[in-house]
């Protein structure tokens, strides 16, 4: 009996071992560096401020994750740096770090940079850039991008190579779109695993061809409920990326000179719904329709938009902190981060509207409604 407890003891201690996320070193940077020289490892160094809420994002979603932490610990020495405090101040400054997060990875022998990362990445991907920072501290010979590209131009590679290339391209800062709908068509049937999925959110990079763009667009939901599940981290990415796409393709169409149709800028709302999250989806899409309406000279679905508007964007008191603005998504697992109220650009918000109403209407009820959109711009103003 003696012997069964002591080896659930055991069992229970190694598996608390396993599933926790990266150990920081808690010393001084001399320190760090001489356990990095006798252990022959490379160091990793977390750059953040207090104030950086990516950098709280990573802390607590991706450092924490054991398939992370077990990358980290076995390959390198961990390190945390406040670019504003101690010797971060100084680190900070002889690594020309401009932005947060922004990860180094030092070679301790001479403390030179062996390359850097920056931003929130997800999960998958932080390993994938463990891999890469590893493979540079040993000097390894990888194979190069020109030997992969030509396999892949042969034609004569299966999946594993396909999602390798992909990887590797995304990896050295290239567009991924056309392998990635390449993969897709080559490898991905009408019904694609979980897997698949996941590798297709993950791998997405800015520019997106036609094709691509109509998959994602139309798998969106089953990409990211996948994502999600994997990493909230990697689900905003897909989100921000994806999002940009459709609000580029709508700033496009409402450049044209003249009346827009519907039938060419509808679709894409309706693309920018299927992505949107809840809480701002008809916001963004109403505010789009309202300089539709005013290109087109609609003032009667200029009226009815702007009312609603300020109806339910504008008036109500817990509106009030996203007038004019939006918060980041650096995790869709997590709730929408709380926004510090702009009084200045609120007020003006709700004294444009008034304007715009003043303008299209001199019904008692509109009146009404401008009255108390002015009455909140001075409240603000106050």
């Amino acid at each position: 009996m003696k012997k069964n407890l002591i080896s659930i003891f055991l069992l229970f201690s190694c598996l608390s071992v396993f599933a926790q996320g990266i150990e920081f070193e808690h010393t001084s940077w001399a320190e760090a560096v001489k356990k990095a020289k006798a252990l022959n490892k490379p160091i990793f160094v977390d750059v953040y401020t207090s104030w950086c809420g990516p950098c709280k994002v990573m802390a607590t979603q991706v450092f924490t994750r054991p398939e992370v932490g077990a990358k980290y610990n076995q390959g390198f020495v961990n390190v945390k740096i406040d670019a504003e405090k101690g010797e971060g101040i100084a680190l900070a400054k002889k690594y020309e770090v401009k932005s947060y997060p922004t990860y180094l990875f030092i070679n301790p022998f001479d403390e030179s940079l062996v390359d850097r990362a920056k931003s929130s990445i997800a999960a998958a991907d932080f390993n994938d850039v463990g891999d890469k920072m590893l493979i540079k501290y040993s000097r390894k010979k990888e194979i190069s991008l020109a030997d992969l590209e030509a396999k892949y131009k042969s034609g004569s590679y299966d999946e594993a190579f396909s999602r390798a290339y992909i990887k590797r391209l995304k990896a050295e800062g290239k567009s991924t779109n056309v392998i990635l709908q390449e993969y897709i068509t080559k490898f991905v049937t009408n019904s694609p695993t979980s897997d698949q999925l996941y590798f297709i959110g993950l791998n997405f990079t800015k520019v997106a061809d036609p094709k691509l763009y109509d998959y994602l667009i139309k798998n969106y939901k089953k990409i990211d409920a996948v994502l999600c599940k994997n990493d909230g981290v990697s689900a905003a990415n897909l989100y921000n990326k994806l999002r940009d796409e459709v609000k580029g393709k709508i700033e496009e169409v409402l450049k044209h000179k003249g009346p827009i149709a519907d039938t060419e800028i509808n679709p894409l709302f309706a693309d920018l719904n299927t992505i949107e999250i809840p809480e701002r989806k008809d916001k963004k899409v109403l505010e789009y329709k309202i300089r539709l309406y005013t290109i087109n000279a609609d003032h009667t679905q200029l009226l009815d938009a702007c009312r609603v508007y300020s109806t339910k964007f504008l008036l109500p008191a817990d509106k009030t902190s996203t007038i004019g603005k939006e918060a980041i998504i650096l995790d869709k697992n997590a709730a929408l981060p709380i926004l510090s109220v702009d009084s200045v650009s609120a007020s003006r918000w709700c004294t444009s509207y008034a304007d715009k109403l003043s303008k299209l209407s001199k019904d008692g009820q509109d009146q009404v409604l401008i009255d108390k959109l002015l009455e909140k711009a001075k409240a603000l103003k106050k």
